[in-house]
Parts: C-alpha cells; structure tokens; sequence
C-alpha cells in the first residue's frame, strides 16, 4: 500500500524542492569497485537505486545515488570493519545495460549490466569452496528491481536483502519504452514489466515486490513514516507523501526470516541517507547477524590473498 499526495499538489511541491533542473553529484564509493578479473572478495554488496525526483525524465535521468551517498559504502564497512574483504557495485533503476542523461556526468549501469555482472561472478567465484557472501541494498523503484534479480537466478544465495521503501508508483508506465527497445527476455524467464504485478500468496493478493524468495536467507524491510513527524538527522520533510506499508512475505505466507523497520522521522528518500536512523538500523542488524559466521580467512598481509587458493581457482 502506499499514500499518494493529489497530483497536482505533488508535482507543485516536488519543483519547489528541486527546481527546474535537476543536479547531481555523481562520486565513486570508498569501497573497492566489483572486479571480477580479480580475487574474490568474501562479500560483494549489489545496490540499486530508485527512481529519480521529478521534474527528471524517468527513466532516462535515474542514477546509482546510492553509490553517491555513501550508502553502499555504510554496508559494505560493517564487513570491513570485521575483517572481511568487500566489493561494491551500483547500479540505476534502469532496464538498459547503460544509459546516459544530460544531468550526469558519466553513464548509468542499469539491470542489464546487474544481470551481466552477476553472471560472471557466478561463472568465476561462486563455485568456489568458500564463494563471496552477495547483499543486495535497493531503495524504491530498486527494491523491484533486486526481488526481480532473485527470480532471475533462483539457484543463487543472496545472504542479505535490505528493502528500503519499495514502491512499485508509475512502474509500467516509467518502463514500458525502454524495456521495448531492448530484446525480449525469454518466455521462461521473469518479465520486467511484471514485476509489480499481484500474486496469490498463502491466500492473499501480494504485489511480487513483495514476495522474498527462496533464495534469499534474510530480509530486511526499511519503511518510511506514515504521519506527519519532526525530521532526522538525514532531513527530509516533515510530511511524507510516498510510503509502504505492506509487510514482505514468503512465498508460504511467513515472515521467516524478515525483519521490518518503520521510520518513525524519516520521509521516502531520507531513509537512504548513511546517517539516518534507517540505515543505522539496517547496519546495527547486519553487524548482528555476523556473529553467526565464521571468522573471515586468514591473510598474508594487509589487502594479502586469503589464506590458500584465491576463491574460483582450481583446487
């Protein structure tokens, strides 16, 4: 479920937020970028961002902020912090492989490069004895995206899946053109156009955004406030006009394994921020849950290979 602001009002309130020209800053993470010609890492964080703020183009003008913010960076040093190596990639809510926009600075890897990137380190790493832990963060219109990556490889683990405020608003009609342009995919495999599309789950209609998959070992759903509240730290506005409020579910009608979180001070796009109290809850759960895994490999020396064979070589 989500509440919407009458259109009128909302295209009125997002230009005197934004202006008439959208700028963004476009920086590189702190992490080591995903490299797959490389060692392997012993934990790879996959980030898609949403949609972007009006007056832009969607999709033409969504872009990895994720990245940019240092959001992905937040995640991948509660891994870093306890020994483990990390790499980072982001990615925009975007069905191409790239795509370019007057208001940034370089290209936009889109689903299709996710897609690309994730079978190779399929192919290189995760047959390995010991394959890197995959995390995937996502936020909005990424939340769609990342559910339809775990449909798309069903055989793969995802360790973590950190949902902030999946909103499936203007789906089809953001992405009907450019998934057109593109090939189709093949008959058995997820249509993206259906990504928000209803299904019945344990006798209820769920949006597939919604369903957390098999694949998936844990869930955890970030949702933004639903009344009016004093901002945070990540700003924001005291009135929060694009929020979720269904609860993530398995495919058998549990929560196994899904943990949710609402803001109670956080708007839609505050909830991204390093410093909100969304991602610090995201990350206070993640270092949590590394209490349960083993202790990360042996090294030779800082940024050394990990203690016998690199991940993915021959044994």
């Amino acid at each position: 479920m989500r509440v919407l602001l009458p259109p009128l009002l909302l295209v009125v309130l997002a230009l005197g937020l934004t202006g008439c020209v959208p700028h963004w800053r476009v920086q590189d993470t702190r992490t080591p970028a995903l490299d797959v010609t490389g060692p392997a890492p012993d934990v790879i964080v996959l980030g898609v961002s949403g949609r972007c703020s009006p007056p832009c183009v969607a999709p033409r003008d969504n872009w990895d902020y994720l990245s940019s913010r240092g959001t992905l960076d937040a995640v991948a040093e509660v891994y870093s912090a306890a020994g483990y190596t990390v790499q980072v990639a982001g990615y925009a809510s975007h069905p191409a492989h790239t795509h370019t926009s007057p208001y940034l600075s370089r290209p936009q890897p889109g689903f299709a490069a996710l897609v690309t990137d994730l079978q190779r380190v399929q192919e290189t790493w995760l047959g390995a004895a010991r394959p890197p832990r995959l995390v995937l963060v996502a936020h909005s219109h990424g939340v769609v995206w990342s559910h339809l990556l775990t449909r798309v490889f069903p055989t793969v683990r995802f360790e973590i899946q950190v949902d902030l405020d999946g909103l499936c608003v203007a789906w089809r009609s953001d992405y009907r053109s450019s998934v057109q342009a593109l090939p189709a995919a093949s008959a058995d495999q997820p249509q993206p156009l259906d990504a928000c599309e209803p299904v019945r789950v344990a006798g209820r209609t769920v949006p597939l955004k919604d369903v957390v998959w098999p694949n998936v070992a844990a869930n955890l759903e970030v949702q933004s406030k639903r009344v009016p509240a004093r901002t945070g730290p990540s700003g924001g506005l005291p009135v929060n006009y694009l929020f979720e409020t269904s609860r993530n579910v398995r495919l058998d009608g549990s929560a196994a394994g899904i943990t949710r979180f609402v803001s109670v001070r956080e708007d839609h796009s505050a909830v991204t921020y390093p410093n909100s109290d969304s991602v610090r809850w995201v990350t206070a759960q993640l270092r949590e849950r590394l209490t349960t895994w083993p202790p990360p490999p042996a090294r030779s020396g800082p940024g050394g290979p990990a203690d016998g064979p690199p991940a993915g070589a021959p044994p």
